[in-house]
């Protein structure tokens, strides 16, 4: 089972799941606007023996906070994702996303 962990990015509190691996190259997954972290349990599950698998609950999904203000644009997402790499302690990371999460990606 994946570890839970928060973070925090402009003021809010986010949550991502670790699913351990920490040696290995990091590789985030960005799940889509109507979803949360846990919808990609069962690639990271299979991809956890290659990889450090860190998925995230985008603002305002899953167990991240929501936004008062609104902010769920883009440009409010992108420096969240910059706000986990730079928790993670990574430089560089691979992103697999779809749908919003494919956009978020795209602009990251």
């Amino acid at each position: 089972m994946p570890q839970s962990h928060f973070y925090h990015s402009r003021g809010l509190r986010l949550h991502y799941l670790d699913w351990g691996n920490p040696g290995a190259p990091t590789l985030i997954l960005i799940h889509g606007g109507l979803e949360h972290a846990r919808v990609w349990d069962q690639l990271a599950r299979q991809l956890r023996a290659d990889w450090h698998v860190v998925v995230p609950d985008l603002r305002g999904h899953g167990d991240s906070e929501w936004s008062g203000g609104g902010a769920y644009t883009i440009v409010d997402m992108v420096p969240d994702i910059a706000a986990l790499v730079a928790e993670l302690g990574e430089c560089q990371v691979a992103l697999v996303a779809h749908s919003l999460g494919g956009n978020l990606a795209i602009h990251y």
